[in-house]
């Protein structure tokens, strides 16, 4: 009994438990060669015996101690970045790989554009539009379409509810009410321009998260060419900047639905991405 009282007491003597996480740490991660050439302090050597026949194989182990091994937070943080810089990390309980829910891409989006010649065009063109009236909406989606230039035949921004469509209809069951969504087309005749557009209405609306329709609208705001395979639905940290602030959004690319008319079992993939941004937006 009282070995095992003295068990507990140097147990408990371990702040925070941290010394378990340390321990175990060696024991999932030891053998791999992130561990062993991280900068950590050399591990504890453990030796035990096998019995084999005839014969009596000592093997050693090596397993840092509680108290010289490192911290959890130590471990985790180099396991993040060894993950980010060179890929999986295989441990005894499988594979352990990027967190695609969140991603963070390391050049900002650079915004040059006349915001107050950019916001009089629009406003030109859309009498029924101020951006004055959706700064800080709830969603802005972008990519439905492209056209060259604004004209007073063309309508590049809708905030109004419309069943009769395909992208009307997903909105509809987000339970985005009017008023918390505007969807707008990629403007420009080249492709510099359609980004400083893009960035310029992202920039003037200060929406909490961008939906980007499709692998076109995607590529201008992810910052270079992905297939939209590998990351429709992800949760993607993007900043703009400019010679005043930097200003934050979240971009969630999903498939155009353009494509998903064409190909309707795509339609499964398309609303399970969208649930991702209502869970964000705090509607699921």
């Amino acid at each position: 009994m009282n070995k095992y009282q003295k068990l507990r007491s140097d147990i408990s003597d371990i702040a925070n438990n941290e010394g378990i996480a340390k321990f175990y740490s060696g024991a999932i991660f030891g053998h791999t060669s992130w561990y062993t050439s991280s900068h950590f302090e050399k591990p504890e050597a453990i030796r035990t015996s096998v019995e084999v026949p005839e014969q009596k194989v000592e093997t050693i182990i090596e397993r840092p101690s509680a108290e010289e091994s490192p911290s959890r937070n130590e471990v985790l943080k180099s396991l993040a970045k060894k993950v980010e810089e060179s890929g999986p990390i295989q441990s005894k309980f499988g594979n352990i790989v990027k967190d695609s829910k969140s991603t963070s891409l390391g050049s900002n989006l650079k915004l040059s554009a006349d915001l107050e010649n950019y916001k009089e065009m629009v406003e030109k063109f859309n009498p029924s539009f101020r951006f004055e009236d959706f700064q800080g909406v709830s969603t802005l989606i972008v990519g439905e379409s492209r056209i060259d230039e604004l004209n007073d035949e063309t309508s590049h921004i809708k905030t109004k509810h419309d069943n009769s469509e395909l992208l009307g209809k997903m909105i509809i069951p987000m339970k985005l009410e009017e008023g918390e969504f505007v969807r707008s087309s990629l403007i420009g005749k080249t492709d510099d321009e359609v980004l400083q557009n893009i960035l310029s209405e992202i920039y003037l609306l200060r929406p909490k998260v961008v939906i980007s329709l499709g692998a076109v609208a995607t590529n201008f705001l992810y910052g270079k060419k992905e297939k939209l395979s590998k990351i429709h639905g992800n949760e993607i940290e993007r900043v703009i900047e400019n010679e005043k602030e930097l200003v934050n959004f979240t971009l969630f690319p999903i498939f155009h639905p353009d494509l998903l008319e064409i190909n309707p079992s795509m339609k499964r993939t398309a609303w399970m991405d969208l649930q991702k941004v209502m869970k964000f937006l705090g509607k699921l």
